[in-house]
């Protein structure tokens, strides 16, 4: 009975659906029955549409791939779909995500590689933690992956002071830290602050008249206004007349072991007292005897076979040389001149003479120096000079001994050329069986060096008299 009054319900209420004006019809699913072939009604014919089932009248399509991005399941085309991929529409297969917050570093503008707390688009070295971000050089990069990090143009592993500029690389003591960065400079065991000559190694700190300048690198050690290459009392303050100078019969001046009553050269160091002409006058103070030319003793070196150059040394301004090729010209009316400016700390200029084939090594002789000669003074003497000259040898390109005033493993002497001349032949002895060497090069440099000059006529080389065949 109740399946059957069901039943009737079901049919009279449907029949009251039909004669009722609410009906309801019920219609196919298509979004635009006006226009069957746009499914999706985005104005885009489906037989033109990447996304037919899908609005898009952009139709964009990131990947090219002929699916527009509104139903591509990998809109960057990169083989990760969209909602794995940590940077959907930035093709990264290899979906890197450095910093690791869930945005791959090819989309992540605050992606910090090195992971030290900068962000790489402010980082100068973004692939190497540092996140004090030093950079001495100012270039933009970082000092932790900048291979000149002090910008000298020396690479940091060559480079003797990587973190302070210093493209000349200069290392007095030669103890490989450069002078800019060396807190004892000269080697001497005290340090620069310290040090009363900074360039010049002393020890013991001599300093006679208190200037704070010591003994080595002072000129006037007695600080009486005298050099003293002019002082005759140079450890005496006052003039001569009242120096009270003692008449000591044992003095050796020249540290030759000979007094200077018996020394045939008591201001230029000749053990040997060699005299080739009896004239009671050293060879190495005789002003006949030595000359430089094609057919005597010493004999000059010339173009083609050598060549001359010249530079600048250290700190100082106004220095360097001119005319440089005259040393190697064959005249010895020319001369090439060093000029000294004002050196504050060691500073100077140097010349050189090159073997133009760097297999033709010096042979053969037991003497090689420069002619050269000071238009300040007539009475050019080592004590005046000082140690503002240093002879310095060189193999292929690396200095291989030196020769300085009173040190070194070879001693500079000043021997006289030719009769009434102001040339003096500044020299080493050598020997050419032990040293091997291409190149000879002068400095004319030093500490507190001001206003100097220095004419270098030629450079010259052959066998003393006694060792002349």
């Amino acid at each position: 009975m109740l399946v059957l009054l069901a039943a009737l319900g079901v049919g009279i209420y449907g029949c009251e659906a039909n004669d009722s004006d609410d009906t309801v019809i019920t219609e196919p699913n298509n979004p635009n029955p006006n226009n069957p072939d746009d499914q999706d009604n985005d104005g885009v014919p489906d037989d033109e549409d990447n996304c037919p089932a899908f609005a898009n009248n952009d139709q964009r399509d990131q990947d090219n791939d002929g699916i527009g991005d509104a139903c591509d399941d990998d809109i960057d085309g990169d083989g990760v779909p969209n909602d794995s991929d940590n940077c959907p529409r930035v093709s990264n297969p290899d979906q890197v995500d450095a910093d690791q917050d869930g945005i791959g570093d090819a989309c992540d503008n605050n992606v910090d590689q090195d992971g030290d707390g900068i962000e790489d688009n402010k980082d100068n070295c973004p692939l190497v933690a540092n996140p004090d971000q030093n950079d001495i050089d100012n270039d933009g990069i970082g000092d932790v992956c900048d291979d000149d990090r002090d910008g000298d143009g020396e690479f940091n592993d060559e480079d003797n002071c990587p973190y302070v500029a210093n493209a000349d690389q200069l290392d007095t003591d030669e103890d490989g830290v450069g002078d800019a960065c060396e807190d004892d400079t000269d080697g001497d065991g005290v340090l620069d602050p310290d040090d009363n000559c900074v360039f010049v190694p002393n020890p013991d700190q001599e300093d006679l008249d208190g200037d704070n300048v010591g003994d080595r690198c002072d000129d006037d050690d007695d600080g009486d206004g005298t050099n003293d290459g002019n002082d005759e009392c140079p450890t005496v303050a006052g003039p001569p007349e009242n120096q009270g100078c003692p008449v000591d019969n044992d003095t050796d001046t020249d540290g030759d072991g000979v007094p200077d009553d018996l020394d045939n050269c008591p201001n230029t160091a000749n053990a040997d007292q060699l005299d080739s002409d009896g004239d009671g006058i050293g060879d190495v103070c005789d002003d006949d005897g030595f000359t430089c030319n094609d057919t005597s003793t010493y004999q000059p070196l010339t173009t083609p076979d050598y060549e001359a150059s010249g530079n600048s040394l250290g700190v100082c301004l106004g220095c360097g040389v001119s005319e440089a090729d005259s040393l190697v010209d064959g005249i010895d009316a020319s001369f090439a001149t060093i000029e000294v400016g004002v050196a504050a700390v060691y500073g100077g200029a140097e010349i050189r003479a090159t073997a133009v084939d760097a297999a033709n090594d010096f042979a053969d002789i037991n003497r090689i120096g420069m002619v050269i000669s000071d238009p300040a003074s007539a009475l050019l003497n080592l004590s005046l000079l000082g140690d503002f000259l240093t002879l310095r040898f060189y193999n292929d390109g690396e200095e291989v001994d030196r020769a300085t005033v009173g040190g070194g493993l070879l001693g500079l002497e000043l021997l006289g050329l030719s009769l009434d001349s102001d040339e003096r032949f500044l020299s080493a002895e050598v020997d050419t069986n032990e040293l091997t060497f291409d190149e000879v090069q002068l400095d004319y440099a030093g500490l507190l060096n001001v206003n100097g000059s220095l004419r270098v006529h030629r450079v010259c080389a052959g066998n003393d008299p006694e060792d002349a065949p």
